[in-house]
């Protein structure tokens, strides 16, 4: 639970800056400290694991938090979350966990093993 209060703090405070130092006309959608933080919990609640980072984007008439979650089996996640309803409109694991810099399977000898 600390690393996810930390996780949040983080992601907070790296939002707010992030929205500060932008014009008006290309600054990301503004949403509350509360609304990170259910988007977040809706998130983890889904996928279990670690925040890796959080985006917030305008898609259409929504507001979504994309959520980037590193799980217990080392696969990594992004959980899009809609703002104003409090609900996941998308899940989706990230391609590049299953593939090495050459595109090839990157397992180890190990796990090739039968």
């Amino acid at each position: 639970m600390k690393t996810i209060a930390g996780s949040v703090s983080i992601c907070v405070i790296a939002l707010a800056l992030a929205v500060e130092g932008r014009s008006a006309k290309k600054a990301k959608p503004a949403i509350t400290a509360d609304q990170v933080i259910a988007s977040i919990r809706i998130a983890i609640a889904a996928k279990p694991g670690n925040l890796l980072g959080i985006e917030v984007e305008k898609e259409g008439e929504k507001t979504v938090c994309e959520i980037e979650i590193l799980t217990a089996d080392s696969r990594t996640y992004e959980v899009e979350v809609d703002v104003a309803s409090n609900e996941i409109v998308e899940v989706e694991l990230k391609a590049d966990d299953d593939e090495d810099e050459d595109g090839k399977d990157a397992k180890t000898e190990e796990d090739k093993k039968p």
